[in-house]
């Protein structure tokens, strides 16, 4: 029906390439690399031989609260399942992050057909392929075991990946395939890499007993013996880590205050539920959801760019993340988004992007009357559809992420003092509250509370954005599925049809013709006409605020406190993850995104670029 643009002079290829995998004799075979995928004997056998108890594993859950545990070669996810199956056997209360790569990423059909032998995984190994990601080239975050396995799976290059992050790993699974078929996994550097992001005593396995394999990892400062392999394999690797410092990792004496029950404070307290937090949600408002989350419909999809930036990356493993979450959740109401090639600014960026390889379901270009079809609606321009963009239900959604959080409702905040380590909070009500951290979630009020609680200012901008309900009479009441053009358009849902969103320097928090007229003007001509001046619109306002660069504020800000806010208008899509990263960052684990991202997101962006500029001013 609509066929994807392939030039081979494309300036940028979005697209992540498959293993060119099949199941050959009962045995799952890479034509790329011309290697198995695992044991042909017993392939779960091999995984526990191999890895689990290659590095004592079992032993390493019972003597420790949290573990991380790093991977190459992520496969079909049967290291995994394994480790999965080992923790549920057990009495442990570890929890787990579980961070993999993987360059050529399986079909989920086809992995889960290649663990179908292991019928004892069978429960976990269809939950794997439930939440299995798609092909998009980020890091996709995934939790299981009631959020005690946090699966961070980067899918790209090893090499590069691993230099964009910064974790400290107690166990390694080495298990690319075999160093004389995948050179790029076993090199100098990937040793380097290992080494850099290593506990001290992390313990090494590998399948494979090759010289460049036990000389490099010696020369990085692993100790390396050779053990029995598993199978008809003679031999395999095991080790430990000699040099490296002991990650610091505790967090029981932690408790966290959130102010803001919106989609932010939401999204922080999901994530700090699931790094086992304690936390309280205060909201000044008498609701939940009170300003822009509580829209009636929302928007969910990822900021896609025709050159590369962190931004991209970030938006589209936050996409991943609050996707499948929107799903598990039950709060999508349409599925498929268009974005027209209008107005001409994005019309110009999307063309280029036309030129370029993306995954289908994230662009796939189509004329204005294949739009018109898959829309229901007459449309005169060309674009993009999207057939993983999604509408959802925003105060639905923010209700169910706050499920299992205590939320205190009509309580401001009228004092903030540091007493012996802890913050001090009294209410309006009178009430203490005490915590060691505190992440403010208010959106448009964080100025004034910077500024009312003395606190180091930033440069940040209110508005306020209007929603048009467009009347239940035209024909745009037909539209079958999202609609971008600069602003947006949604079907009919629960009674209303949904236009926005306008732009007001002034932030009023009223209604206003003014509103209305600017998110009308917004639609391509012909759908403009669809609007007769005599109809009498209803609507509703919500403040926005914005950072200089239009990037989300999400970190460490002054002492314990912690900024989560300026999220714009893709909240619904960048929120959730956004929230988990912050929540691991207050615990101590690894984040799960590259330096490059947690530069363009941390708060105190703006004066480490101002010092630098000042800097290279003074050396001119």
């Amino acid at each position: 029906m609509i066929k994807q643009s392939k030039n081979p002079n494309a300036t940028a290829n979005y697209k992540i390439s498959g293993p060119d995998a099949k199941i050959t004799d009962g045995v799952l075979r890479s034509d790329r690399f011309k290697d198995i995928y695992f044991s042909s004997e017993n392939g779960l056998a091999e995984a526990r031989h191999v890895f689990v108890e290659g590095t004592n594993l079992a032993a390493l859950l019972n003597s420790n609260d949290h573990l991380v545990i790093a991977e190459t070669g992520f496969g079909t996810g049967l290291n995994f399942l394994a480790v999965m199956d080992l923790v549920e056997k057990s009495a442990t209360n570890c929890t787990i992050d579980y961070i993999s790569f993987e360059a050529y990423p399986l079909d989920k059909e086809l992995a889960f057909e290649a663990r179908k032998p292991f019928s004892e995984l069978q429960r976990n190994s269809i939950l794997l392929k439930k939440l299995w990601p798609e092909h998009w080239a980020c890091t996709h975050h995934r939790l299981f075991l009631q959020d005690r396995i946090h699966l961070h799976l980067h899918y790209g290059d090893a090499l590069l990946e691993m230099k964009q992050l910064n974790f400290k790993a107690n166990i390694w699974f080495l298990d690319g395939f075999s160093p004389a078929k995948n050179k790029e996994l076993w090199t100098e550097n990937i040793f380097t890499q290992i080494s850099r992001l290593s506990a001290s005593k992390a313990t090494i396995a590998s399948f494979s007993v090759a010289a460049l394999v036990k000389d490099g990892l010696r020369k990085v400062g692993f100790k390396i013996e050779k053990k029995r392999g598993f199978g008809k394999k003679r031999e395999m690797l095991t080790g430990y880590y000699t040099a490296g410092l002991p990650r610091y990792y505790s967090h029981s004496d932690k408790k966290v205050i959130i102010i803001g029950a919106g989609i932010a404070g939401a999204s922080i307290a999901h994530g700090l539920r699931a790094t086992n937090i304690a936390h309280i949600v205060v909201e000044a408002s008498e609701t939940i959801a009170s300003g822009a989350s509580g829209n009636p419909v929302g928007l969910q999809g990822p900021q896609l760019m025709a050159a590369p930036h962190p931004s991209m990356q970030m938006s589209l493993a936050c996409f991943s993340y609050a996707r499948e979450l929107a799903f598990q959740h039950g709060v999508v109401l349409h599925k498929g988004l268009i974005s027209l090639h209008y107005p001409e600014k994005q019309g110009k960026r999307q063309r280029k992007m036309a030129e370029q390889e993306w995954p289908n379901e994230l662009v796939e270009e189509a004329d204005a009357r294949q739009l018109s079809q898959i829309a229901n609606l007459a449309i005169e321009q060309d674009g993009f559809f999207q057939s993983a963009g999604q509408l959802i239900d925003p105060s639905k959604f923010t209700k169910k992420m706050l499920d299992g959080s205590e939320v205190l409702l009509g309580v401001s905040i009228s004092s903030l003092v540091k007493t012996k380590g802890r913050w001090e909070l009294t209410t309006t009500a009178g009430s203490i509250l005490t915590a060691t951290d505190i992440v403010l979630c208010i959106g448009a009020g964080l100025p004034k509370f910077l500024e009312k609680f003395s606190l180091p200012s930033l440069n940040l901008q209110v508005t306020s954005g209007q929603l048009s309900f467009l009347p239940k009479n035209t024909t745009l009441n037909n539209l079958s599925v999202g609609l971008q053009f600069g602003g947006y358009l949604t079907p009919m849902i629960n009674g209303k049809q949904v236009l926005g969103a306008s732009f007001d320097l002034s932030a009023t928090t009223q209604v206003t013709q003014r509103g209305h007229n600017y998110n009308i003007s917004l639609l391509p001509d012909a759908l403009q006409k669809q609007i007769l001046d005599t109809y009498q619109l209803q609507g509703r306002v919500s403040k926005r605020l914005a950072s200089q660069d239009r990037w989300p504020l999400v970190g460490d800000w002054h002492d314990t406190i912690h900024l989560f806010s300026a999220l714009g208008s893709r909240g619904l899509t960048n929120a959730p993850l956004l929230g988990l990263i912050l929540a691991r960052k207050i615990a101590h684990r690894p984040p799960g995104l590259e330096k490059n991202i947690m530069k363009i997101i941390d708060p105190h962006r703006f004066a480490i670029r101002a010092t630098r500029t000042k800097s290279r001013r003074k050396s001119i």
